[in-house]
């Protein structure tokens, strides 16, 4: 078993129990931030290291290792490119009531910035189910909904001049009222102005017969793509009306059918086919490949293939439309609660791989589906939650980690590289303004049982590595810390285990369980040498 020492202390993760995709309630009298923060505490399960002034590794014991991987790289282009808005939060459209979105009332901001100038979708179950807008006072008969209301908005457009948030809005189309929902689109316009960049009319309409908690039936038997074509259409007739020229994203659906009939619709402005997809959903089985909450299976081919093959669909049904797709929310499982893929440093990698396939795949923006809820009694699979007894600090899970890893990455179109294989999965992307190459590798052998695997990565000539980040942990499956080391410079030795060869590539020991960002630069100073 590999032991390993740590300086840090090390979060306890409790259990808890919260369906994945459902937001907590909106407490009002949550924070105002009147003082300057402390450096922002960790959420259970990860650890800051920032106490590093230079990128290092803990390897273990430093005696156990995978076979070599020697990675190339080539300035030929492969697949699509990351965009900012392919690293993104989705959130219950329901927080727009929340008070926190105000950067003077909690550091909700500070985590956006962390992720560059991310996607931010307001959508989720409770859109079409608990929400109710009005801009002129009324008051809902319903006790379980939230209103919504212009300065609602205004406090959006705060959080968006502080990040630089890109946002797509849902629209209520529950009960069925156009005029309320073009209103509210005509007010996103104003107040959010170029940070609007779309809004949307329901959120999976192909789930509005479900019966059950956090779902419940705002639809007959009668209903079907047709008579989800009508609505929308009379909808986008009314936001053309009160809004002029504001594009709509739709279905927001898992289901190719939905998705064809949005993009067939007579819908004007459509600005992106947009699909929801979770990658974990099939919460009764236990099957190790499967598709069910089982950590194992984020990491295992099945999965990786399996996110090509369903956002295929989706690429499809958008490029006959001419149309971009947008995963406008998506996450590791829609199962329930805590199970056995919560707070696991499998779960981290798997969000990163996930997000780079699918900008790779061509997907244009992508939301991973959040909560503001407490860490400890929240939806565990949530990007950012809310720190004990701090109403005020937003802070960022190890899947939010993983998407900083990400952003590393955004403005950058892939290259081809040589050499990976199934246990070290590579993605390279060259950023032409930076003239830099940002080489991500996950390593998904388990630290349990192997503390490094040597690698020498080469780049074309001119480029040197001039600094890595990474997220690791001690083993790829359990409920534990991840630990997340921001950008840093490289030392001037590297640990590599391997035999040593000539050449100008970078060699080093890459640590197990973990997700390594490498950002080599044009002209920059020599790469840094291995010992043993």
């Amino acid at each position: 078993m590999r032991t390993r020492v740590r300086n840090l202390c090390a979060l306890a993760s409790a259990g808890v129990f919260l369906l994945a995709g459902c937001s907590l309630g909106v407490d009002e009298e949550r924070g105002t931030r009147t003082t300057e923060p402390p450096e922002p505490p960790s959420a259970p399960g990860l650890t800051l290291r920032d106490d590093a002034e230079e990128f290092v590794q803990d390897l273990g014991e430093h005696a156990s290792f995978g076979d070599p991987v020697e990675l190339s790289v080539s300035l030929d282009k492969v697949g699509g490119r990351v965009r900012p808005e392919n690293i993104g939060i989705s959130l219950e459209a329901t927080d727009l009531a929340d008070p926190r979105l105000d950067p003077e009332a909690s550091t909700l901001d500070e985590r956006l910035n962390e992720l560059g100038s991310p996607a931010l979708r307001f959508g989720g179950n409770r859109l079409d189910r608990n929400l109710f807008w009005t801009s002129s006072g009324e008051t809902s008969d319903d006790s379980d909904d939230v209103v919504v209301q212009p300065e609602d908005l205004e406090r959006l457009r705060k959080l968006t001049d502080a990040t630089d948030a890109k946002v797509t809005l849902g629209l209520p189309l529950g009960d069925f009222d156009p005029e309320r929902g073009a209103d509210m689109a005509a007010h996103a316009q104003q107040s959010l102005g170029d940070a609007l960049v779309a809004v949307s009319i329901g959120n999976e309409p192909n789930g509005f017969t479900v019966e059950g908690e956090p779902n419940h039936r705002v639809r007959d038997d009668s209903w079907d793509v047709d008579a989800y074509v009508q609505q929308v259409e009379e909808y986008a007739a009314a936001v053309a009306d009160a809004a002029p020229g504001l594009p709509i994203a739709g279905p927001g659906a898992f289901d190719a059918e939905w998705m064809r009939g949005f993009a067939g619709s007579d819908v004007a402005d459509k600005a992106a086919v947009s699909q929801h997809w979770y990658a974990l959903y099939d919460c009764e089985s236990t099957e190790v490949p499967g598709r069910g909450p089982q950590a194992e299976n984020f990491v295992h081919p099945e999965v990786h293939d399996s996110a090509a093959r369903i956002l295929g669909i989706g690429l499809g049904v958008a490029d006959e439309a001419g149309l971009p797709l947008w995963v406008e929310e998506t996450g590791p499982t829609s199962c329930p609660g805590t199970n056995d893929t919560s707070r696991t440093q499998s779960k981290a990698l798997w969000t990163i791989d996930y997000t780079l396939h699918a900008a790779q795949l061509g997907v244009q923006r992508m939301a991973m589906h959040s909560m503001l809820g407490d860490c400890l009694g929240g939806a565990p699979m949530s990007v950012v939650c809310t720190a004990e007894d701090d109403p005020a600090a937003i802070v960022g899970q190890n899947n939010h980690a993983a998407l900083r890893l990400a952003s590393m990455s955004a403005n950058g179109e892939f290259l081809s590289t040589e050499g990976a294989r199934s246990d070290v999965r590579t993605y390279a992307v060259h950023d032409e303004a930076a003239d830099q190459i940002v080489v991500t590798v996950l390593s998904t052998a388990d630290a349990a049982d192997i503390d490094a695997t040597p690698m020498s990565i080469d780049v074309p000539d001119g480029y040197a590595a001039i600094a890595a980040s990474q997220v690791s942990a001690e083993n790829l499956t359990e409920p534990m810390v991840s630990d997340y080391l921001e950008p840093l410079p490289l030392p001037e030795t590297l640990p590599y285990s391997d035999e040593l060869e000539g050449g100008t590539a970078l060699q080093l020991d890459v640590d197990a369980s973990s997700a390594t960002v490498f950002v080599f630069e044009r002209s920059a100073s020599t790469t840094p040498t291995t010992s043993d």
